[in-house]
C-alpha cells in the first residue's frame, strides 16, 4: 500500500445531468464530475534535517504565529504538525528516507520530465528525505477544490525556501516533478492575487502534468491532473505544431476549465488560433484535439 493510500477515500458519484444538458453518449465519462476532495503533495529534500523545527519557523513567518499547531515529535524518525493556510488545515509530516519506489519512480518521473533541468533531475532522482503534505475533505467543488490547491501552492512554495528543497510532486495520477525554480516562478505570478481573482490565473503547471505519449501508432501530448478537479483530461493527437506551442495551448486551456470558464465537450469544434480550429474527440477521460 503506498504511503497515500490511507487518506483516501472512493470518489463520489457524478453530479446528474440537468435538464438541459445533451443526452449522455454511450460508454463515455459525463463531465463536470466532484473533484477529488483530498489534496496531497510530497516535497522532496537533497539532505537528512534534524528535525522541522526550520519548518515551523519559515511557516509562522510566512503565514503568522498560529500557522502552526499540533506539533507532533512522540516518534523521532517521522515528526508531524498541522498548517493552516487560508483557513484551511494541512497535516504536515517529515521522512527522513528517500522517497519509496512503491509511491513514486522518481527517477522514472524526472527522465521523462519536459521543464526540469539536467541538474534538476539528478537532484530529484537522489533525493535523501521528504515532507508529507496532506489537505483533507476541502474539495468538494470545483471552486472549493481550486481554493485548496492555492492554499497548498503557498504552502509548498513556503517550505520550499527551506535548505535543501528540491522540488514538489502533487499525488494525482501522474508524474509531475515541479522544481523550486519554476516552483517559485509560479509563486511570483501569484503574489498579490487570490484564489477566486478576476483575471482567471491559476497556476497550473504546480497540478497539471503534460507528457508525450503515442496512440494508434500517432504522437500525442496529453495532460494528467485535470480528472482531480473533476474534469476532463485534454491532448491533442498527431500534432503539427512546435511542443513549445502545445505547452503553452495546453496550460492556457487547462486553466480556462479550473478557473470555471470553459468546459470543452466531445465533438466540439474548438478555434486555437485565428487561422487553426480543431475537433474535441474523447477517448476515456481525455478530450484529444485533432487538426492542430
Amino acid at each position: 500500500m503506498g504511503l497515500f493510500d490511507r487518506f483516501k477515500k472512493k470518489a463520489p458519484n457524478a453530479a446528474p445531468q440537468n435538464s438541459e444538458a445533451k443526452p449522455p453518449e454511450a460508454g463515455l465519462p459525463q463531465w463536470p464530475q466532484p473533484p477529488q476532495e483530498d489534496t496531497m503533495a510530497l516535497l522532496l529534500m537533497d539532505r537528512l534535517l534534524p528535525g522541522v523545527t526550520p519548518a515551523v519557523e519559515a511557516l509562522r513567518g510566512a503565514f503568522g504565529p498560529g500557522a502552526v499547531s499540533d506539533i507532533d515529535e512522540s516518534h523521532p524518525r517521522v515528526p508531524a504538525f498541522i498548517a493552516t493556510v487560508d483557513g484551511l488545515e494541512f497535516w504536515v509530516s517529515y521522512l527522513p528516507m528517500p522517497v519509496p519506489a512503491d509511491t513514486l519512480d522518481v527517477a522514472t518521473a524526472a527522465k521523462y520530465s519536459f521543464l526540469l533541468s539536467d541538474e534538476e533531475k539528478s537532484a530529484f532522482a537522489g533525493n535523501k528525505s521528504f515532507w508529507m503534505l496532506a489537505q483533507k475533505g476541502a474539495g468538494k467543488t470545483l471552486a472549493e477544490k481550486r481554493r485548496a490547491c492555492w492554499a497548498f501552492s503557498l504552502l509548498c512554495a513556503a517550505l520550499l525556501g527551506l535548505e535543501g528543497a528540491v522540488g514538489v510532486h502533487p499525488i494525482n495520477q501522474g508524474g509531475l516533478l515541479v522544481s523550486k525554480r519554476h516552483y517559485l516562478q509560479q509563486r511570483e505570478l501569484m503574489e498579490g492575487k487570490g484564489w477566486d481573482n478576476t483575471e482567471g490565473f491559476f497556476p497550473v503547471p504546480l497540478w497539471v502534468w503534460i507528457y508525450g505519449t503515442a496512440q494508434e501508432g500517432k504522437d500525442t501530448i496529453q495532460t494528467t491532473g485535470l480528472k482531480d478537479f473533476g474534469l476532463p483530461e485534454l491532448g491533442f493527437f498527431a500534432p503539427q505544431k512546435p511542443v513549445g506551442e502545445l505547452l503553452d495551448l495546453l496550460y492556457s486551456m487547462s486553466c480556462l476549465q479550473i478557473t470555471g470558464r470553459q468546459l470543452y465537450r466531445n465533438m466540439a469544434l474548438v478555434p486555437l488560433d485565428e487561422e487553426t480550429e480543431a475537433v474535441c474527440k474523447q477517448e476515456g477521460d481525455t478530450l484529444f484535439f485533432i487538426g492542430a
